[in-house]
């Protein structure tokens, strides 16, 4: 089996964080010079041109105003904002535990989200919660990783992330679960092990993992191929496409997706609503989190929404999708940095 090279070496000591090897690539190729602030501690970067220095944390940027990071780590009031400015926000409570306004509220939407108020990465997050023993223990998960805990309508559609850099769309990722793709000739258990094989990209800033490892003999995938009536040992048609998972009631940090490009797929409605989402909460460069039909087509309430705003958005999935256009928004990134 082919083994992967490590690029580690052409890179100082202490750049491990994938963000920042990305930057500091790309900050070599334009002729930025950049390094670590404080030896040892990836959370900052200098970066030193002739005429100006600037420091950074990863995607946040010494433009941000303090009060912009704050609003987009409170998911509360990062939606108020946008439903005031008559953007498409998903309803929403915020509780501190189970109770009648919980149980009120899964009753009027049928399905929703379980989400801690200001935790990050999908950390504490079950999506699609359809009855309250799902409530319950959904509730009980967020409340691992935070005091507070938003309820959310469970908005059917697509994934997609849209990153914003000044005021531009500069990329747009669907995002789905991981799935396989029959050949024909493999087992589904044989897929998936081709599948593991693929996931590992061996790129300019060392191995990158473009997804998490899939297990086989995982209880949720196996359930997940039964309800497809589709067993581990079974060979599909070629081009036919099975689920690993399925949303229904699941740990959002636990799912394996494909990230795509569609870029130019995006609506110009839908690219101007996106950076007025991110102008609205000050943040000068955001990953926007939607889920909706079809980004081709103009979003509104009855058909979308967004669902996040992230003021520390991730490049990697950007330069690096599993399908369609590299995207390059470092160098854009960058540029915006430099500018005066």
């Amino acid at each position: 089996m082919h083994t992967l090279r490590s690029k580690r070496s052409i890179f100082p000591e202490g750049f491990e964080n994938l963000q920042n090897r990305l930057i500091l690539n790309k900050a070599k190729e334009m002729g930025i010079d950049c390094e670590l602030l404080v030896d040892g501690c990836e959370d900052f970067l200098k970066l030193s041109t002739r005429d100006k220095q600037i420091i950074i944390n990863k995607t946040r940027t010494h433009r941000l105003p303090l009060i912009a990071g704050l609003l987009a780590k409170n998911k509360q009031a990062c939606n108020l904002i946008l439903h005031e400015q008559g953007m498409p926000v998903p309803s929403h409570i915020v509780i501190t535990a189970m109770g009648e306004e919980a149980e009120q509220f899964l009753n009027e939407h049928s399905s929703i989200v379980v989400k801690p108020l200001d935790a990050s990465s999908s950390q504490g997050v079950t999506l699609d919660v359809r009855n309250v023993a799902e409530l319950e223990a959904a509730i009980d998960a967020a409340a691992k990783h935070g005091s507070r805990i938003m309820l959310q309508q469970y908005v059917t559609g697509t994934d997609y992330r849209v990153l914003i850099i000044n005021d531009q769309v500069a990329a747009v990722n669907q995002y789905r679960p991981v799935y396989v793709t029959g050949d024909g000739s493999s087992s589904v258990r044989e897929l998936i092990e081709i599948l593991n094989r693929s996931r590992l990209q061996d790129t300019e800033i060392g191995v990158y993992e473009a997804f998490p490892e899939i297990d086989p003999d995982h209880t949720r995938l196996l359930d997940t191929l039964r309800k497809q009536g589709v067993a581990l040992n079974d060979v599909p048609l070629a081009g036919q496409e099975i689920e690993l998972y399925d949303l229904r009631n699941s740990a959002a940090g636990k799912i394996s997706e494909f990230y795509r490009d569609c870029t130019d797929d995006i609506h110009p409605d839908n690219a101007q609503m996106m950076v007025q989402a991110a102008r609205s909460l000050q943040i000068d460069v955001a990953g926007i989190d939607v889920r909706c039909k079809d980004i081709r087509v103009p979003m509104t309430t009855a058909q979308g929404g967004i669902l996040e705003v992230n003021a520390l958005p991730d490049l990697t999935h950007h330069v690096y999708p599993h399908g369609g256009t590299r995207r390059d928004v470092v160098r854009q990134y960058l540029e915006y940095l430099c500018q005066s």
